[in-house]
């Protein structure tokens, strides 16, 4: 699975936890309520965001929760941040790649299912085995899955060939490994969780973001982008961009969708 720098997952997770959709998490709240206790998996926690926002939205009081990621480093940032309470009873930390091992995986064991902002970067296939593995499954919670807009205000005439670009190379091969899903990763899955549970889709866009620093590393994804593939006609975009950032003339705004399946 895919990694992500620590210092990004940081930057981003007030942005996250303010724009995930809460109609989602009162439904979660309801489904939840006549469990005596709760397990609960985090996929791809990263650094532990997901977790110290659900665990605190979440009003049951016997969490037990299990963390899984491909790295130790974020694994070892979430570990220095959990604190239990009379909520979280426990917490364990699980080195697991959720892509090449997710036949291993036995969710069985867990009420919700969860992730955040990394289904886009799933290759197909991944859905079709989770799926699986989660006909039986409570809750199916994924929040910030990429839904294929973006922009920074103002406009420049090169806009909607850069989000082409930039939605292109989202479905490319991540790690040299098989192609990922890219923006069409919350159809998908709503597509194939219709079929065993009631599903949602929300929205939990990212809406005017004037952070000087996290638009900034918000480019340099789109810099990678353009020089991956060698489109030197975007420079002008590029400059553009960063010049208004620099000048805190500038909004960004990432379309996004929440996620939710619930057991019929």
């Amino acid at each position: 699975m895919h990694k992500f720098e620590n210092t990004w997952l940081y930057q981003r997770e007030k942005i996250d936890h303010s724009s995930k959709n809460l109609k989602i998490i009162d439904k979660i709240n309801i489904a939840l309520k006549d469990l005596e206790n709760i397990h609960i998996l985090d996929l791809g926690t990263g650094t532990g965001s997901n977790f110290r926002f659900l665990s605190k939205k979440i009003k049951h009081k016997n969490q037990f929760w299990t963390l899984m990621d491909i790295s130790k480093s974020s694994l070892y940032q979430a570990k220095n941040n959990i604190i239990l309470n009379n909520k979280i009873k426990k917490v364990s930390l699980k080195y697991n790649d959720a892509i090449k091992n997710i036949k291993k995986t036995n969710f069985n064991q867990f009420d919700l299912v969860t992730g955040s902002a990394f289904l886009d970067i799933m290759p197909y296939k991944w859905f079709i085995d989770f799926h699986k593995l989660n006909q039986n499954t409570k809750i199916i919670y994924f929040s910030i899955n990429y839904d294929g807009y973006f922009k920074f205000n103002p406009h420049h005439s090169l806009d909607n060939k850069m989000l082409k670009l930039f939605n292109k190379d989202q479905q490319s091969k991540k790690d040299g490994k098989v192609e990922a899903v890219g923006p069409d990763c919350a159809k998908i899955i709503k597509n194939y969780f219709s079929k065993t549970h009631k599903t949602f889709l929300l929205n939990s866009n990212w809406v005017d973001i004037k952070n000087k620093r996290f638009q900034l590393m918000f480019l340099n994804f789109c810099k990678n982008v353009i020089n991956k593939n060698n489109k030197n006609v975007l420079d002008e975009w590029l400059e553009f961009k960063k010049e208004k950032i620099l000048k805190n003339q500038s909004k960004l705004n990432v379309y996004n969708k929440d996620f939710l399946a619930i057991k019929i």
